[in-house]
């Protein structure tokens, strides 16, 4: 028994070794492995150092091995095709084609991109597949990149909406919309025209299908389906609605007061605003809210009053004058509309008070005396040379509305609030520009100089800038590119923070051709740094052929010249603060300007509006 012990415990000295042996195979084996992969993946990282991975793909471009330059040169050729074949659609054997990097040209202080690719930024997330973790991630990705591809997104933004306007002001004409039953009172008495059916094209499948064309960068024209619809509102259904009318029609007038002032509304005048609505799953007589919400706005005119800060006139370095605050009132026309509603559809006469809301000043006159407006603390100067007379009449009435404006610590500027309504009411005259193939005139134009002079006083005053957007485009307005700012009711916007600790005295004149903007209030010592200055100008790209625009509002083969050629640009510069308590904020600001090509507008035989319809089988 010994014996056989004996021979066991030999047995096991020899199998220890073995096994010993084999564990050292495991870890030298699984040593030169990582060896292996770490050699090997340091040959990956070092063949690919400045070019994309194999395998990563921007849809059907392939990148692997190629540079971002490459890459860059490669994706701005695909834009330039894109734009030299336009965005095409097609309803009813029609096709247009609509420049996709424009909205409109008459003005630069319009023109802004229906559709932009941001290529840089698309190039450069492509650029980090593989590389965004650690070493073992990056190697895990680059493996499943080599194994199983890695589609990269375009980056770009399509302003639908405006895409869907553009579609609708031309293909309208070939809709018939649905028309529901319509109530009419005609000499006090109630008569029901039955409905129609109808059919509109889905402008709005059209817009998501180019969504689509443009990630997958293969553009074609896109065929606006028709959708045939049956109204909501059907006579047979009126009844029930029609029960309270007579109530309602045996009122002969309604009075609506408010700040001591009087206004009646006769029978003829609130019948008129009956309608049937869909609510629900019925059908009620209601009251129309657009056509309520017109006649008090020109209530309105005779109760609202604007609230006014106090602003102070400066001559030199002297405070001359002061102008007196003034609570502002505004006509509630929501509530109104309510109330006014409410009262009609209960066939209730009598007199209904109208609200009139009290907007308290920011800045009351008698804290003018402790602003702490000391010195001046930045100045925006741009110039406006040959801009026309419009032009010119548009920035002399914005400047004049800023001139004075307190605004307080702590407060986020608003340019657009600040210069309020921009409409003939407030002085501004009208410029035309482009929707779809026909001129209209809008409010505005020039106002990108206001912007534009703003941003540059905002920085050299050291403050904050919480909100600014470059233009489309270079406009020699606006030079040095980079450093300008435009704005567009109801956006975009330019926006900045008064986190001085002190008032900020905003003062505008016009010197010739020059705007001028001067910040006042207490220096605090921060110091300013704008890195370059004038910022950097890169990608240069020539304007390309010259662009024709068919337009209705000229003779056919009447020509007039819109714009000059513009070569299109990145710009950069950094926006440094130190503050005395040594503490820095940087701000970056990139813009990028679409190149321009000389634009004509050329006048085009007016199309046949006729209904062209292919119905439905049955």
């Amino acid at each position: 028994m010994a014996q056989n012990n004996q021979n066991k415990n030999q047995n096991n000295l020899f199998k220890k070794p073995k096994k010993n042996r084999r564990q050292v195979f495991a870890v030298v084996f699984f040593a030169a492995l990582l060896a292996a992969l770490a050699a090997l993946a340091g040959w990956f990282e070092i063949s690919y150092a400045e070019s994309f991975y194999p395998g990563v793909k921007i849809n059907s471009l392939s990148l692997g091995g190629k540079t971002k330059p490459e890459v860059l040169e490669r994706l701005k050729a695909i834009e330039a095709e894109i734009k030299k074949q336009g965005l095409k659609f097609i309803a009813e054997g029609q096709e247009i084609k609509i420049d996709p990097l424009v909205i409109s040209t008459f003005s630069p202080d319009f023109a802004r991109p229906l559709l932009i690719f941001d290529w840089q930024k698309t190039v450069d997330e492509a650029y980090t597949a593989g590389r965004g973790g650690n070493w073992p991630q990056n190697l895990k990705d680059q493996i499943k990149i080599l194994i199983f591809g890695r589609q990269m997104p375009v980056a770009y933004n399509l302003d639908q909406p405006e895409l869907i306007n553009i579609l609708t002001d031309k293909f309208s004409g070939l809709e018939k919309p649905p028309a529901e039953a319509k109530l009419e009172i005609k000499n006090g008495q109630a008569e029901v025209s039955a409905e129609q059916s109808g059919y509109i094209f889905d402008y709005q499948k059209a817009a998501g299908e180019l969504a689509v064309k443009i990630e997958a960068m293969q553009l074609g024209a896109i065929k606006l389906d028709l959708i045939f619809t049956e109204p909501k509102i059907k006579k047979q259904d009126t009844a029930e609605a029609l029960k309270g009318l007579d109530k309602i029609l045996a009122l002969e007038e309604i009075k609506l007061r408010a700040e001591g002032k009087e206004w009646k509304l006769a029978k003829e005048k609130f019948s008129a605003w009956l309608e049937f609505q869909f609510k629900g799953n019925q059908v009620v007589l209601a009251v129309n809210k657009d056509q309520v919400l017109a006649y008090l706005a020109e209530i309105a005119k005779e109760v609202d009053v604007p609230v006014v800060d106090a602003k102070i006139e400066l001559a030199g370095e002297r405070v001359i004058s002061f102008t007196p605050s003034q609570e502002g009132k505004n006509l509630d026309q929501e509530k109104a509309y309510e109330n006014i509603s409410a009262n009609i559809l209960a066939g209730q006469g009598g007199e209904i008070e109208l609200l009139v809301a009290v907007t308290p000043v920011k800045i009351a006159t008698g804290d003018v005396n402790d602003l702490g407006i000391k010195e001046l603390i930045g100045r925006g100067v741009s110039n406006f040379k040959g801009s026309p007379k419009n032009r010119r009449h548009n920035i002399a009435v914005g400047a004049k509305s800023l001139n004075g404006i307190l605004i307080k610590p702590g407060e986020e500027f608003s340019l657009l609030k600040a210069l309020g309504p921009i409409d003939g009411e407030h002085g501004y005259l009208q410029e035309l520009v482009i929707k779809g193939n026909r001129t209209v005139p809008e409010y505005g134009g020039g106002l990108c100089q206001i912007g534009t002079t703003t941003f540059r006083a905002a920085l050299r005053s050291g403050l904050p800038i919480t909100q600014r957007q470059n233009h489309s485009y270079r406009v020699v307005y606006y030079e040095p590119a980079g450093m300008d700012a435009t704005i567009y009711d109801p956006w975009p916007d330019f926006r900045f923070l008064n986190d001085t600790g002190f008032y900020i005295l905003f003062m505008a004149r016009v010197e010739g051709d020059d705007l001028i903007f001067d910040f006042y209030g207490t220096k605090d010592g921060r110091k300013v740094v704008i890195n370059p200055d004038p910022p950097k100008i890169f990608n240069i790209t020539g304007p390309g052929p010259v662009r024709y625009i068919d337009s209705t509002d000229l003779k056919p083969g009447e020509k007039k010249k819109l714009e000059s050629p513009h070569s299109g640009a990145d710009t950069y510069f950094k926006y440094t603060v130190t503050y005395p308590s040594g503490e820095v904020k940087e701000q970056e600001f990139k813009s990028h300007y679409v190149p321009w090509p000389e634009v004509w507008l050329v006048g085009a035989a007016p199309s046949s509006t006729e209904p062209i319809v292919s119905l439905p089988p049955g």
